[in-house]
């Protein structure tokens, strides 16, 4: 309770600071990595500083407790059997709603580490691509397309899918039995830091001889559906 407490206190108090922080100072590569950073406490909901101003530690955490059991009762986290979980980051529009039948979905996608490491992203703008003019941000040029149940995603993360409007996004945390290995490891990464970054989470999972014993990691991504049919 008294880590929790303390980290309410340096929260409140530094995020103005961390933030612009992050915007004045950081290159595009840092800055990514301190937007990710935080995705460890993917289900806890933001703090407004300026409405949540304590004067000790027992009143920070009731202001803390409260905010995350109303942020809880708006928009609770969705548990699968799969042991996937998830939630809605972003609401979505129109009354249709991804089935099991929908047979092609278009998303972008970002996945970080549960440590809030960034390792790759298709369509959020974190990439480069090339379409003829050099490099450049594939935000709002690139996608993933795909056919559900083909195994060209996670088994976690097309449960997650269903229920999914159009332009909703949702963040979501899939554990190794959901993971990568149900899809034999697509969609796989374009880049140098991408494919690194799938290497040395195998080397978590499977562990590297006696000094790292195998840890069942999870990982988050975070899902925007652009179009479905």
């Amino acid at each position: 309770q008294y880590l929790h407490c303390l980290k309410a206190l340096l929260v409140l108090s530094c995020l103005p600071f961390l933030l612009s922080l992050a915007h004045s100072h950081l290159g595009q590569c840092e800055r990514r990595t301190f937007l990710l950073g935080s995705v460890t406490s993917i289900f806890l909901p933001e703090v407004s500083v300026a409405k949540s101003k304590c004067g000790d530690i027992d009143s920070c955490r009731e202001i803390g407790d409260r905010k995350i059991e109303e942020d809880l009762k708006k928009n609770p986290v969705t548990v699968l059997e799969n042991g996937a979980r998830y939630k809605q980051l972003k609401a979505g529009f129109g009354e249709k709603e991804i089935e099991e039948s929908s047979s092609l979905v278009d998303l972008i996608y970002s996945i970080s580490a549960a440590s809030g490491g960034y390792m790759y992203s298709q369509g959020f703008g974190f990439e480069k691509v090339d379409i003829g003019n050099g490099l450049q941000s594939d935000l709002g040029i690139d996608s993933y397309r795909t056919k559900l149940g083909q195994g060209n995603l996670p088994i976690g993360i097309e449960k997650a899918l269903l229920g999914m409007k159009k332009g909703e996004r949702r963040r979501i945390e899939v554990p190794p039995r959901a993971g990568f290995e149900t899809s034999d490891w697509k969609p796989e990464p374009r880049s140098r830091q991408g494919k690194q970054s799938i290497i040395n989470y195998q080397t978590r999972l499977n562990g590297n001889g006696t000094s790292q014993p195998p840890f069942p990691a999870p990982l988050i991504w975070d899902v925007e559906v652009l179009s479905f049919r």
